[in-house]
């Protein structure tokens, strides 16, 4: 059974060799048209950018006719209305024409979208018809879809270009194939159609670009081709496509462009030079954030900068660097690789630039949440972990994008929408989590309107990134990664914010403070330490004053720690070191009134005089133990 079943098969294959004969169609009976054999190409096509959801469709169409094999109830009516559901299937571009065989059954179907009609296999088939029958067969022996090359069709009906995918699915007695074929208005050109195009074509193939299409004209020939320069050059014909015929009309010479340049014509090269114009903004702004790092890491100890983590500003940095760069990636000339390098710069730029906002308001929230008399606040190595923990999680995400991409090269070196539409939406609930922890630390009070600047960064950036997603969404699942411009106004409105709502403040509030300084310089020493008339202080004299400050300063703020705090004792003089001894048996012991009557009173008076001994100072109930000052630290 199974040899009758592979005879069937060869039959099958080898029927489409046949003599010509018009088909039966299944509305109406018409004249045969002339004989004419279609042009085969030696290239394959370009491929749809959704290839791989032509692909899951054949497969799945294979599967259904190989259910209904095996299940015994195959037959012509239910395979026709297999291939009318297919036909009408949401894909882009729409199949305009679907095959199903089984050939164990002598069911062989093929329906046309338009005109609509259908098709019955029969031996005796037009050279076009065999084609098809071709391309459907091609895929029984494989495990894999076959991507079949294209075809020229002169005959009325089926004229234009043609070409198709196919795949079979099941086992034995119950294996079925199906093909979905698609058109195209006109295809590159190849050696295999100057017979058709009646000559070689006038196109330089260094310079221009060249496509054959259907000829508009009736005439002997079946085929024109037009030309066109390609990205980066021009010609006195502009940019637009030439047709073959005005060329061999006006220039015997074929059409050479001249790369654009010193003495290109600005009208011509006007897209290079937006190109341009584009690449130097990218470049500017990384510069930007290089001069700004490096102000940061000078400034790292001025108060505005060391407040808020400069080197969690220094990550925010490099992460808006990363942005510019992805956006500066799209004039990478490989399709695949810019597609790649737009993706990672993008997202670990952002992981590392608004993960450390994020984490720098969580860190503000910690501040604040701590009612403790020892606060508790996040080191700037424990942000840097976590950090790189979120950089980490992004560089495996990006690894199996990476992965889908390199599979992708037949739809232009670049993953499908939905890769971008799922990072999107990893984006939006980063983004989201930090204005949730902004808005919980709302009461906190933070110096130079830190958690303010912080939540409009996350603002911006989540408008700008619902945005970005919607017009994608708009767009036909378009991902906008790819227009050049689009990356570029996205890079500089997420670095921007960043730069604008982060950076600047901090800058600004250093050079105040600095300008300040500089302004208490110039008064002179009639307005500092001493009067009108003395000399300006020496270093050690300003050092010896300081000093004195920072004494006062210790303890006034020993004395404020003491005042209404809960965590130290309500005992006369709170909680006492360690190797303090005041019971009664001790003061004995150690004035020598063990045993005598009068020891009562001496003791008392050895209380009173050892608490009249303690001065604030030594009870003070902190981590820091207790603060010991002379008369010597508290004068000039």
């Amino acid at each position: 059974m199974r040899a009758r079943w592979a005879a069937w098969a060869v039959a099958w294959c080898a029927c489409t060799a046949a003599a010509p004969f018009e088909p039966r169609a299944s509305h109406s009976s018409t004249m045969p048209s002339p004989v004419c054999d279609p042009l085969l190409l030696h290239n394959p096509p370009p491929l749809p950018l959704n290839a791989r959801e032509h692909e899951a469709a054949v497969v799945h169409t294979a599967r259904a006719l190989a259910d209904l094999v095996e299940k015994g109830i195959a037959d012509e009516a239910r395979a026709t209305a297999l291939a009318r559901a297919v036909a009408r299937a949401p894909l882009s571009p729409m199949p305009a024409a679907v095959a199903l065989g089984a050939p164990q059954l002598h069911l062989g179907v093929l329906y046309v979208s338009e005109p609509s009609r259908l098709i019955i296999f029969q031996q005796n088939n037009s050279a076009t018809l065999r084609q098809f029958w071709r391309t459907l067969a091609s895929a029984w022996n494989a495990t894999s879809v076959v991507w079949s090359n294209a075809w020229f069709s002169c005959e009325k009906d089926e004229e234009g270009w043609w070409g198709g995918i196919a795949a079979a699915r099941g086992t034995g007695p119950t294996r079925a194939a199906a093909a979905i074929f698609r058109r195209w208005s006109s295809l590159p050109c190849e050696e295999a159609m100057h017979d058709w195009l009646g000559e070689f074509p006038r196109c330089d193939p260094v310079t221009t670009e060249c496509e054959a299409s259907r000829a508009l004209r009736d005439g002997e020939r079946k085929l024109e081709y037009n030309c066109k320069c390609r990205p980066g050059h021009w010609s006195q014909y502009g940019g637009g496509w030439v047709n073959g015929d005005s060329l061999e009309r006006n220039n015997r010479n074929p059409l050479t462009c001249t790369p654009c340049g010193m003495g290109s014509s600005a009208t011509a090269c006007l897209a290079d030079v937006y190109r341009v114009g584009l690449l130097a903004a990218n470049l500017a702004g990384m510069l930007l954030c290089v001069v700004i790092g490096l102000i940061i890491f000078r400034k790292r100890k001025c108060k505005a900068v060391a407040m808020g983590m400069w080197t969690v500003l220094e990550v925010v940095l490099f992460g808006a660097l990363l942005m510019y760069a992805s956006a500066a990636s799209q004039y990478i000339s490989v399709p695949k690789w810019r597609c790649i390098a737009g993706a990672w710069l993008r997202e670990l730029g952002f992981v590392a630039c608004y993960g450390s906002v994020v984490l720098r308001l969580w860190v503000l929230l910690a501040e604040f949440r701590t009612r403790k008399a020892h606060r508790w606040t996040p080191k700037d190595s424990e942000v840097l972990r976590v950090v790189g923990a979120m950089v980490l999680g992004a560089g495996c995400y990006l690894a199996a994008f990476t992965a889908t991409a390199a599979c992708e090269e037949d739809i232009g070196g670049c993953a499908r929408a939905a890769w971008h539409h799922v990072t999107g939406a990893a984006e939006i609930l980063l983004l989201l989590a930090g204005i949730r922890i902004a808005y919980a630390a709302r009461n906190a009070n933070v110096p130079f309107q830190e958690r303010g600047l912080l939540s409009a960064a996350l603002w911006a950036e989540a408008a700008c990134g619902v945005w970005w997603r919607g017009v994608a969404w708009v767009a036909n699942d378009a991902a906008p990664e790819r227009w050049p411009v689009a990356a570029v106004a996205r890079a500089h409105l997420s670095s921007g914010a960043a730069l604008a709502c982060v950076l600047a403040p901090r800058l600004w509030h250093g050079y105040r403070a600095r300008s300040l300084a500089q302004e208490v310089s110039r008064r002179g020493p009639a307005e500092g330490f001493g009067a009108e008339g003395e000399e300006e202080p020496t270093s050690e004299e300003v050092r010896a004053e300081l000093k004195r400050l920072y004494v006062q300063l210790e303890i006034l703020r020993n004395k404020t720690i003491r005042r209404d705090n809960p965590h130290i004792s309500k005992r006369r003089g709170g909680r006492k070191p360690p190797h303090r001894r005041f019971s009664l048996q001790a003061l004995q012991a150690r004035r020598g009134g063990k045993g005598k009557p009068s020891g009562g009173a001496s003791v008392v008076e050895a209380s009173e005089a050892g608490d009249a001994s303690r001065t604030p100072e030594d009870s003070v109930c902190s981590v820091e133990g207790p603060s010991h000052y002379t008369d010597g630290d508290t004068q000039a």
